[in-house]
């Protein structure tokens, strides 16, 4: 009888050109809390919706409780105990935590009236069986994000998961509530229940983990048990060695030019606190960070999407008072936003009605678009980024992720900004995309654009900043310049927020 109570044996899984999986072996035993690390595009979560029958294999095996299995949807892989929690929840805000947790699995009388009272109090017997205490009758919309990711939890106990699965869960968490989270994770622990957690924060791991298996690039770089490896040994495996530094286009040695973005003691809690930083005319800086850091948090507050309690922003050498999107457009700014699907484009729409959105009104006269004028500006964007198109009629979403990445960009490039932020500008895109949109962003710095750029792939951060700004718990925890900077150096001030000779201090 195997010591294992899941083994994937060699699976391979890939996405059109894409190799996400290449023969990764991975194993979990019951009780234990095994940690799945790597970089953005590692295969960490390919490999887990796998498992829990998302997506089919290409190639390889899934052997649960000692006998082979397949999973033809997630639906199979609850019944037979793997449940998975992913960052956005899967819950019904309007209905209560009790019809949340047993959602289609209701107690009725015999005429299929609910059993409200038995109901509720199944759900409370899951609960305590976390040792967290929530009213079962409250609605789900009343809740924190915390107690959100506890009814999850529960309703995967309710299904008798063997098998929990937990994808980035302590990305909005704050301190007091992760240690919640890790006592509830102990007391699954002592229940027999497997974890498999999947995390960027280091510290994390070594809090909570009894395995480690670390993946980069699809492919299996090692398991170890967590007394066998450091901080240090753990980064050098997630890195690895870089592949696309000759791609990044070269830096132009110039002094910066004037100060275009300045931000000063700016909080709201308790997503950032006591931000400060500047951006010059003609310098990319870049900010690094680990999910949930504050990174998009803080793009969103500088464009206006967001509110901030305390601080100030000047814009320009002027403090701004009061600041939302449309007024940032008109100050010259734009943002890139990391969900271009969500926020950056309206998919059913055209590439001329998307790349012409936010400039509207510069081709307005008496309160009438110039249609002309309109088709001949957005003609010569998408002509100067290559976008490959079967027309300017033709839908966003029959695009490419890499067309359709262009077109987000076309449409700031019509409005002329003087100060531009790049949220993942390059995350799901293909190579050759990737390195056109590169050029293009240093072109903008080198004709005078300010540029913030956000990413979590390190070697686009070190290869594409001036400056580095590096993120950790809603702070900027450490600034780095770019040509000194190494992958390790930044990983390890997003992961502890403290460079790399403080901590040995």
């Amino acid at each position: 009888m195997s010591e294992y109570i899941v083994e994937l044996k060699n699976i391979s899984k890939a996405f059109g050109g894409v190799q996400a999986l290449d023969g990764v072996t991975f194993c979990c035993k019951t009780g234990e809390v095994h940690t799945l690390i790597g970089q953005n595009g590692a295969g960490k979560s390919t490999l887990v919706k796998i498992l829990a029958g998302v997506y089919p294999p290409d190639s390889g095996k899934i052997i649960f409780d000692g006998r082979q299995v397949t999973f033809p949807s997630p639906h199979e892989a609850q019944q037979m105990g793997i449940s998975i929690i992913y960052q956005e929840f899967n819950l019904i805000p309007h209905l209560s935590v009790a019809a949340n947790v047993f959602l289609g699995r209701e107690p009725h009388h015999r005429f299929g009236i609910l059993k409200s009272s038995e109901l509720n109090r199944q759900a409370e017997k899951v609960l305590q069986r976390l040792g967290v205490t929530i009213e079962p009758r409250i609605r789900v919309s009343n809740l924190s994000v915390a107690q959100q990711q506890m009814v999850e939890i529960a309703k995967a106990l309710s299904l008798n998961a063997r098998v929990l699965i937990m994808d980035e869960p302590s990305a909005t968490l704050g301190t007091r509530e992760l240690d919640n989270l890790f006592e509830v994770i102990s007391a699954l622990k002592k229940q027999n229940v497997a974890v498999i957690y999947i995390s960027h924060r280091l510290e994390e791991i070594f809090k909570i983990a009894d395995r480690v298996t670390v993946l980069r690039d699809g492919k299996l770089v090692d398991t170890c048990p967590l007394e066998d490896v450091d901080r240090s040994s753990l980064v050098r495996m997630m890195i690895g060695s870089s592949t696309f530094n000759e791609q990044f286009p070269p830096r132009i040695k110039k002094e910066a030019g004037e100060e275009v973005l300045r931000i000063e003691n700016l909080s709201t809690p308790p997503l950032l606190h006591d931000i400060n930083l500047t951006v010059r005319s003609g310098e990319i800086v870049g900010l690094a960070g680990l999910i949930g850091s504050g990174r998009t948090e803080l793009a969103q507050v500088i464009f206006g999407v967001r509110d901030y309690k305390t601080g100030s922003i000047y814009y320009k050498g002027k403090k701004v008072d009061y600041i939302m999107p449309r007024s940032a457009i008109e100050r010259g700014m734009g943002l890139l936003p990391e969900d271009r699907k969500e926020e950056g484009l309206i998919m059913q729409l055209s590439v001329l009605k998307n790349c012409a959105l936010a400039s509207m009104r510069q081709r307005q006269r008496f309160g009438f678009i110039t249609k002309k004028e309109e088709r001949d500006a957005v003609t010569n964007v998408i002509e100067r980024l290559q976008v490959k198109t079967p027309g300017l009629g033709h839908e966003v979403e029959r695009l490419s992720g890499g067309n359709q990445q262009k077109v987000v960009i076309s449409k700031w490039l019509l409005c002329n900004p003087d100060f531009i932020i790049f949220d993942e500008p390059t995350r799901g895109i293909d190579v050759q995309a990737k390195v056109e949109i590169w050029k293009l962003m240093r072109e903008l710095a080198n004709r005078g654009a300010a540029v913030l750029m956000i990413s979590s792939e390190l070697p686009e951060i070190i290869g594409m900043s001036d400056r580095i700004l590096v993120m950790h718990k809603g702070k900027i925890a450490g600034e780095l310049i770019a040509e000194e900077a190494t992958e390790e150096e930044i990983l390890t001030i997003a992961s502890f927020g403290q460079k790399i000779d403080q901590m040995e201090n």
